[in-house]
């Protein structure tokens, strides 16, 4: 496993931890890990998205949910 995998686990575990209440799908949403494509209620398709690309936007919406 690289270590952007292994991040992204990590995060999303601890998430789970701090939000029980949030259903799996939810986290996901909320991690940034699936979004939806842009101007559209249609769920973007993530398949070619790198794992640092994800560990990349999981971090910046940490960061934001952290700032609130």
């Amino acid at each position: 496993m690289n270590e952007a995998k292994q991040e992204i686990l990590n995060i999303n575990a601890n998430y789970c931890k701090e939000n029980p209440n949030q259903r799996f799908g939810q986290i996901l949403f909320n991690l940034n890990i699936n979004e939806f494509k842009k101007d559209s209620e249609e769920i973007r398709d993530i398949y070619n998205d790198f794992d640092e690309t994800i560990f990349e936007r999981v971090q910046i919406r940490i960061q934001q949910l952290k700032n609130r």
